[in-house]
């Protein structure tokens, strides 16, 4: 997450690859990359993501 933020990727567009990801990593893990991601965003105070 921290990665793609600096190489300047938004935090929606981190939030829409991970959608598209579930599909092919499955729901699970899927809905653990998006609180990681939330824990990122919360750090670097860019919540709420729009």
């Amino acid at each position: 997450m921290n990665a793609s933020l600096n190489v300047g990727l938004t935090p929606q567009q981190i939030v829409e690859a991970m959608l598209h990801a579930a599909v092919y990593c499955g729901f699970p893990r899927a809905l653990n990359a998006t609180f990681t991601a939330k824990k990122v965003f919360a750090e670097r105070g860019l919540l709420p993501v729009e």
